[in-house]
């Protein structure tokens, strides 16, 4: 935020209130590729419209807006646009882009939130309310959503899950398995890290066939495979297992159903679970724990969870909470043993 001074409260809640607008504005920018036409180099504004397919006059008002909040900066003098301090976030294909996160974010998100007063009446998901089913059923009715839905979580993992991965130690790991590993991203990487881990990505069959492609960018498809199935079901037998951001979509109950399915599973008595979930009351970003927490109210039946809500969870299902780890990132490594 540019500014001189203090805003005055009633100011600084004109922007909290106003933030639909800089998302939708932030949508257009990332619809358009406007960072892509950017890296290189500023670009003058009647061009940036050409090229893009908008209008100079809108995409200028758009632009001076977003430079407000350091995406964008605009030279009124000569007209050229320049990439701002997170203007490379909504860029493709760069380490730390979001524009997928942004584009999914308003196609799904965004309208769903509408019926958020909904959720505070009857505790049903706000996304359930505006599509007439459960959001995960919503997005794997459309494989364009289920795409979507994919690249944006692969984005959101380099963003925010980069250092949790670090983080994440699987010495002496024979098998893992990823429970909802999605394209194999996550397990992919680890793979790289260590020549010995072998493990499968599992996760709903049209979700997890995005993986063999990511698993032989990375050279480890001899090593990771894949399954599909329902985790709430059955999950495939291993020594240890993991799951990156996904009880959190869940419910208690059915995050419980997971773990007591991965509890069964397991080949190893003391098997290993990581988790790499946001933690309340631990982290480095609590502020994002808690956006996240609003997004679980708003589109799905899962929440963000404190270190004691961890605990209990754990144990219910059969496991022991060994320690938490926090990273300088909003994740945390959730480390547990499997109980007899």
């Amino acid at each position: 935020m540019n500014a001189a001074a203090s805003p005055t409260p009633a100011i600084a809640m004109l922007r909290l209130l106003g933030g639909y607008q800089i998302a939708q504005a932030l949508f257009v920018a990332a619809r358009a590729g406007l960072a892509d036409q950017l890296l290189e180099g500023p670009v003058p504004l009647a061009e940036l419209a050409a090229v893009s397919g908008l209008r100079p006059d809108p995409l200028a008002r758009i632009v001076h807006a977003l430079a407000r909040e350091d995406v964008f900066a605009l030279d009124a003098g000569t007209g050229l646009v320049r990439l701002g301090p997170l203007g490379r976030t909504l860029a493709s294909g760069v380490p730390e882009s979001v524009r997928n996160i942004a584009l999914m974010w308003m196609d799904s998100h965004y309208h769903a939130f509408g019926e958020l007063w909904g959720t505070a009446e009857t505790g049903r998901p706000a996304a359930e309310l505006a599509y007439g089913q459960p959001f995960f059923d919503w997005v794997g009715a459309d494989p364009a959503r289920v795409g979507a839905f994919t690249a944006a979580m692969t984005d959101f993992a380099r963003a925010i899950r980069h250092h949790a991965l670090d983080a994440v130690e699987l010495d002496g790991a024979r098998t893992v398995v990823d429970l909802g590993g999605a394209d194999g991203a996550v397990l992919a990487v680890l793979a790289e890290r260590d020549p010995r881990l072998r493990g499968t990505v599992f996760d709903l069959p049209h979700v997890v066939a995005a993986a063999p492609d990511v698993l032989r960018a990375h050279g480890v498809d001899d090593r990771i495979t894949t399954a599909g199935g329902d985790f709430f079901v059955e999950v495939p037998p291993a020594d240890d297992y993991l799951a990156c951001f996904i009880l959190h979509d869940w419910s208690d109950d059915k995050a419980g159903r997971i773990l007591a399915n991965a509890h069964r599973a397991a080949t190893a008595p003391d098997a290993r679970l990581i988790l790499v979930e946001t933690v309340l009351d631990q982290g480095a970003a609590p502020e994002v724990a808690s956006l996240l927490d609003l997004t679980m109210l708003g589109m799905l039946t899962g929440r963000e969870r404190s270190a004691t809500d961890w605990r209990d969870l754990l144990a219910a299902s059969g496991f022991h909470l060994d320690r938490i780890r926090t990273t300088q990132g909003p994740m945390c490594v959730i480390e547990a043993t499997r109980l007899p």
